[in-house]
């Protein structure tokens, strides 16, 4: 009998990281959506002058999600401006090691 054997195929490429400015562009608008959601199911779950209509538990999960959504925003803000100081200073330290006679000397 013959058999055939499968052909070898090629391995996958590893799949490649997200980038530092899609991680804060995602933090940084995201985070607000996020905010905005989570606000809206806790004021929509309230009870209000003595109401039963919200439920106390999608109100506080509302909460949660406002509060994580402002940290996430907070953290997109901060890591973006710590990279723009980050970048300015290897620029300048770039621009330094390339005057002459900048050598320590």
């Amino acid at each position: 009998m013959s058999e055939t054997t499968p052909l070898a195929t090629a391995p996958q490429e590893a799949p490649k990281k997200a980038s530092r400015l899609r991680i804060i562009l995602m933090l940084a608008l995201g985070g607000p959506v996020l905010a905005v959601g989570g606000c809206a199911l806790f004021l929509a779950n309230l009870n209000f002058e003595g109401s039963r209509g919200g439920s106390d538990s999608l109100s506080a999960f509302g909460a949660l999600l406002f509060a994580a959504g402002c940290l996430a925003f907070v953290a997109g803000i901060v890591w973006s401006v710590a990279r723009l100081i980050d970048r300015r200073f290897a620029k300048a330290a770039a621009r330094k090691a390339g005057e002459p006679g900048s050598d320590g000397r």
